[in-house]
Parts: C-alpha cells; sequence; structure tokens
C-alpha cells in the first residue's frame, strides 16, 4: 500500500483515458459522475485504482464519496483538468516527513494557458485569512488526522449545488475550528489547464448568495465579517455590476437560504 492516493473527481468520462492526462503516478480513487452506477479496481503502471461511476451530483459529494474509498495516509485532492509533474508523489510524501505536525499542506499548481496564482517564496503555517486563498487542486493531508475530527466537504456547497462555491475553504476552515496545523510549501506538483469557469457568471444576485452561503458555512458566526471584507475587497470587480449594499444584502440572503438548508 502506497502512503499516497490521489482523490479524483470528474463526470461523464467513458473511459479510462483521465489517467493518462493526468499523468498519475500513485494509487488513486476516482469518481466519476455519469448516468451509470459501477465499481471497478485494476492495475495501472503498477498503481492501484479504483474507479467508481455514479448518478450522484455534486462537487462535494464526489470528494467525500473518494475520502470514503480512500486507504492510504495521504489523499492528494484532484481535478480533471489538472498535469501532475513528474515526482509529485516524492515531493508530497517528503514534505510531510519534514512537516510532522501538519495535518494538511497547501502546494504550488501552475497554470498552463495563463497564470493561475501568484505564489510567495516562503513557506508556513496557514490562517484563517491565508486559507481564503487556498483552491481544493493545492491540497494534500493526512487522512486519519482529518477523518478523526469528523471533517468531511459540505454538500451543501461547491460545483452542482444552489451555492457552487467555497468548498474548499469551507474544508480549511473546519481544519483549523479543530486545531489542525496547515501549512503552505512553496514546491510545484501539478500543472493546471485555465479555462472558463463552470460556475462563475459574473458578480451578479447567484454569485454573491452563493458568496453569502460559503461564507457562513466556513464560519456562521464570522459570517457577516466575511461578507463585509469580500465586498470591500472586491469593489473594484463588481461596483459596474452590482451597488455595495445591495451585494451585501444578497449575502445575507445567502446565508439565510444556507442556514434554512442545514436544519
Amino acid at each position: 500500500m502506497k502512503r499516497i492516493e490521489n482523490l479524483v473527481s470528474t463526470m461523464h468520462q467513458q473511459d479510462h483515458s483521465l489517467l493518462d492526462r493526468l499523468h498519475i503516478q500513485t494509487d488513486t480513487v476516482v469518481v466519476n459522475q455519469c448516468d451509470r452506477e459501477g465499481r471497478e479496481e485494476f492495475d495501472y503502471h503498477g498503481n492501484r485504482i479504483l474507479w467508481i461511476d455514479t448518478c450522484e451530483r455534486g462537487l462535494s459529494r464526489s470528494r467525500n464519496m473518494a475520502l470514503r474509498a480512500a486507504t492510504a495516509e495521504i489523499c492528494v485532492i484532484t481535478d480533471d483538468d489538472m498535469v501532475y509533474r513528474d515526482g509529485y508523489p516524492q515531493i508530497i510524501e517528503k514534505a510531510f516527513d519534514e512537516t510532522p505536525e501538519a495535518a494538511l499542506l497547501r502546494f504550488e499548481v501552475e497554470g498552463i494557458e495563463g497564470v493561475f496564482k501568484k505564489y510567495s517564496h516562503q513557506g508556513g503555517k496557514l490562517n484563517l485569512l491565508g486559507s481564503m486563498k487556498v483552491s481544493s487542486v493545492e491540497i494534500a493531508f493526512r487522512r486519519e488526522a482529518i477523518l478523526e475530527k469528523g471533517i468531511w466537504f459540505d454538500e451543501l456547497i461547491g460545483a452542482g449545488t444552489e451555492f457552487p462555491m467555497g468548498e474548499e475553504n469551507t474544508f480549511l476552515f473546519a481544519c483549523l475550528r479543530n486545531q489542525l496545523q496547515l501549512y503552505y510549501v512553496p514546491q510545484v506538483i501539478a500543472d493546471l489547464h485555465i479555462g472558463e469557469s463552470t460556475w462563475f457568471e459574473g458578480y451578479n444576485e447567484k454569485n454573491f448568495v452563493g458568496r453569502g452561503a460559503a461564507f457562513t458555512a466556513m464560519d456562521r458566526s464570522l459570517s457577516g465579517l466575511l461578507a463585509l471584507q469580500f465586498a470591500v475587497r472586491k469593489y473594484k470587480l463588481y461596483k459596474k455590476d452590482m451597488p455595495f449594499f445591495k451585494a451585501l444584502r444578497y449575502m445575507r440572503k445567502g446565508k439565510k437560504l444556507y442556514l434554512q438548508k442545514k436544519v
């Protein structure tokens, strides 16, 4: 059994060619949301692949299904538009060995068609503010540390739901609330295709309602402050489409709708 395992969320795959495109180099669980149910296990270049076809929908639900099926010590969150670099399992394993106190590590991912993010050259501990800048494709974590705290992806939010954003930030907030140690490691593990977002349709009502729901899922007591900082920080980007106080009202609406569904 290898120490590293990729957890892949994807949709409508008709064959296993995704493994080649991802450049998979370790054991992997693939959750393929499609129109059939099935489960198979096979060898891929010496790696154990568990491939799950499911009719269920929702990115967070897919990630949780993969996490329940995982067996390795360290899990790596994977989207289907990534290309992993040679030796990424060794980079991840070494980083965890060098930070035994870490439950979760954030790595770097570079854009293929353009810049994905600008990263600091200085590694270090992640706090609440820092965790809000993390994308799911950068994350690897110790499986037992997460499961012992009962931490899962919130299935009310994320792509494929009414509130299509923020599932990774909610996950990280839950880790921090449970006093788990999170660190950033300035090493590249993969490249990412930069395409049009499947959920971002501009700074409209749907976007702000979704933000309000995501902030509430992150931390109910801090949701108002998180919404306010977002409204201020992003004002130049949305001011032509949405007045400031209307954006705040829509985020409060998102909070209310999320809490209604959470009951």
